[in-house]
């Protein structure tokens, strides 16, 4: 029985309950020197939630994924990264760029179990 999709499903899951308010984005809300980005991430709950879901996708996926795949993903968020940059403090922008993202990494899990 192949339990990465669950182990997937029950991750996702419980992310948003494992992190407290005050330090609910995947980076530190509290620094003094956060990007127009990050700001906007943290001062959103929603974009908070989505904040987590992406980076604990993330992370779930770079465990499962060989090591040539994980090394395209990590590629890939590093220029997602830069895209998230670009949208400053605009929060539709910031929620566009969320919502691609995770349906990119859904993509990405979707491959995990395909047969060669």
């Amino acid at each position: 029985m192949d339990l990465k999709k669950p182990l997937l499903a029950c991750g996702l899951l419980l992310a948003p309950s494992l992190v407290s308010p005050a330090a609910a984005a995947s980076f530190d809300c509290a620094k003094t020197d956060l990007a127009a980005d990050e700001k906007a991430i943290c001062d959103n709950r929603a974009l908070n939630d989505q904040d987590v879901k992406m980076a604990t996708t993330f992370d779930i996926l770079t465990q499962l994924m060989a090591m040539g795949a994980r090394d395209t993903l990590r590629d890939e968020q590093s220029k997602w990264l830069k895209k998230r940059q670009e949208c400053s403090a605009d929060v539709a922008c910031l929620t566009a760029a969320y919502e691609e993202r995770m349906k990119r990494l859904g993509e990405a899990f979707q491959s995990i179990n395909r047969p060669l």
